[in-house]
């Protein structure tokens, strides 16, 4: 067993070199129907739960400080090839393909609460409205959802409730991950005209092309990459946790309720991104290798994120019934996301990056945009920043339902 961080994180990084030396190198035939991706979260998680490391707190402490600090970095270097005046050619139909799945996931979980009920804990409404939170917009939204509830932190309806989206929402996002190549066949049943997304796809990435340096890789691109990112994720921590919201907040200070609106995390992957859009509209979006970076960035972060999923020490006998409820809900949101791509002819890619903006929120909608093709991951982070904002109201709300129930 694994005790050291080191030993760790050059295994987890020898791991993912591998898979995509396999995928992108060898070009195995198994990579046409499942993505690397794929692959690097389920083996992070199988040898989680198989204790080839140990999460014990230093190593934990390092996956959780190293993921949140790679993030703000990540996302602004991926964002840099993109130009986001390009992205809301996507229009309508995405945001209106967004709040519909989340009117499914939340009158899911309405159905199966209703279902549920006299098998459930009395405070299981409290476990229903935490888990909507997060999944209507991502996990950063169950903090401050708990704390609008007046849920303890040691609470069994808090502890369900991480147990469900740990395991529920990570299925869901492999699943997302893994139907990625299989879009001709969707749309060949949503009858969608692959052609619209695919001519924007190909103008975003003509502008980046365009703006593409000819020139060879040098080593100051490397250095002006690895510099800027640094630089742009050390001020945006700045700006989000100690100027915005430093978590500390008295009730006089100015413009509070705005300020404690999101967390001071979330103000970090805001700030992120907002000046990773404003960045590409500048000559910054012409520095080579930004997007190499910002990709090696993704894989790491996911890796990360499956290698603290352990799930061996978790007694199901008593959480089933919630496991059971949260794949309900999800499979409840699933035959009303079939529904409206068939009835509104809509692209896989817009129900992935819709569905995943709910269920994931700004974390994980760009990772999976980012499989689709990394022209879309300007597209995944508004959705899920808009999943953000309105996360926690909806869960307030949804609370309020459950218990008149």
């Amino acid at each position: 067993m694994i005790t050291n961080v080191y030993s760790y994180f050059s295994l987890l990084i020898l791991f993912i070199t591998g898979i995509l030396y396999c995928q992108k190198t060898l070009k195995l035939s198994i990579f046409k129907f499942i993505p690397g991706l794929t692959f690097i979260y389920f083996g992070g998680m199988i040898g989680a739960s198989l204790h080839i490391w140990e999460l014990n707190s230093e190593i934990s402490s390092f996956i959780g400080s190293l993921k949140y600090y790679l993030l703000p970095m990540m996302l602004f270097l991926l964002l840099l090839k993109n130009d986001i005046r390009d992205v809301f050619k996507l229009g309508p139909k995405l945001i209106g393909t967004f709040f519909a799945v989340t009117a499914s996931i939340l009158i899911g979980f309405i159905i199966v609460y209703v279902f549920f009920k006299h098998k459930l804990d009395p405070e299981a409404w409290q476990t229903f409205a935490i888990l909507s939170s997060s999944w209507v917009g991502g996990s950063t939204n169950m903090a401050a959802t708990q704390a609008g509830l007046g849920v303890l932190d040691s609470s069994q309806a808090l502890t369900y409730a991480f147990l469900m989206d740990n395991i529920c929402a990570s299925f869901w996002l492999v699943l997302l991950i893994t139907f990625a190549p299989m879009r001709e066949k969707f749309n060949k049943f949503s009858g969608a005209n692959s052609k619209e997304i695919d001519k924007i796809i190909s103008h975003i990435h003509f502008n980046a092309a365009k703006n593409e340096n000819k020139r060879d890789y040098e080593f100051m691109d490397f250095m002006l990459t690895l510099g800027l990112g640094l630089g742009v994720a050390g001020i945006v921590l700045v700006i989000g946790k100690q100027l915005i919201n430093p978590g500390n907040l008295v009730d006089g200070s100015f413009l509070k309720p705005l300020r404690t609106f999101f967390s001071g995390s979330g103000w970090v992957v805001i700030v992120a991104t907002v000046f990773g859009l404003l960045g590409s509209m500048t000559p910054l979006k012409k520095i080579k290798g930004t997007d190499h970076v910002g990709n090696v960035l993704l894989y790491v972060v996911v890796g990360l994120i499956a290698t603290a999923t352990d799930f061996s020490t978790i007694s199901f006998e008593d959480a089933a019934i919630y496991i059971i409820g949260g794949f309900l809900i999800l499979l409840f949101h699933l035959i009303v996301l079939l529904i409206l791509a068939r009835v509104f002819k809509l692209d896989l890619y817009i129900c992935g990056i819709a569905s995943q903006a709910n269920i994931g929120g700004t974390v994980s909608a760009p990772i999976l945009a980012g499989t689709y093709d990394e022209a879309l991951i300007p597209a995944g982070l508004m959705m899920g920043i808009l999943g953000t904002s309105i996360g926690t109201i909806t869960a307030l709300l949804l609370g309020k339902i459950l218990i008149l129930l």
